[in-house]
């Protein structure tokens, strides 16, 4: 896959695009684990504000979740208990969140996310939104290292670019997912 595949498709199907490859690599990498809980907090990005939800989604990713030794000495903002001891065991010997260099790849790739909501973050979308193509280059690229099948790019090429201003029409992005379809 290389970007130009992706530059008619907007932000939220990019993310969607992202969230795909991240599924698609905890499925194939880690097939025991059940990432249902991580994907219902994935997954509403692509019908709600992006800051409201990487407000959220930020205290799952391993480098903030295991910032603190435990539950109660952290000062998550949204994150309950129970919620942290799901995340701490589903993310425990394949994440420790200290790095968010590519040889934590899990991290790396829950990072992933958030910064694609971040660059363009209360601003316009300049051109073709190169940087979140560069984004999800890396994504690709590390899902190819790895040996792990990229998912098709029109699954999400419903989501045009060309639709409010490059953001795209808000879409149940669950629609799509490729775990909590299959733990339906």
């Amino acid at each position: 896959m290389n970007s130009q595949e992706l530059e008619k498709v907007s932000m939220n199907g990019r993310m969607a695009y992202a969230i795909l490859c991240v599924e698609q690599y905890l499925l194939t990498k880690y097939p025991d684990r059940d990432w249902s809980h991580l994907s219902e907090e994935m997954w509403p990005v692509t019908n709600t504000y992006w800051d409201e939800w990487a407000e959220r989604f930020m205290e799952i990713i391993p480098q903030y979740l295991f910032e603190h030794v435990s539950y109660q000495e952290s000062d998550f903002e949204f994150l309950e208990e129970t919620d942290y001891n799901v995340f701490s065991d589903l993310f425990r010997g394949i994440s420790d969140g200290h790095s968010d260099e590519e040889h934590d790849r899990v991290n790396y790739l829950l990072l992933s996310l958030y910064k694609l909501e971040e660059v363009y973050a209360y601003t316009e979308i300049p051109d073709k939104g190169e940087e979140s193509l560069e984004i999800i280059d890396k994504v690709c690229e590390i899902l190819t290292q790895d040996d792990v099948t990229l998912p098709a790019v029109e699954s999400v090429s419903f989501s045009l670019f060309s639709e409010r201003n490059g953001w795209g029409d808000p879409f149940d992005g669950k629609e799509l997912s490729l775990i909590l379809r299959s733990s339906s």
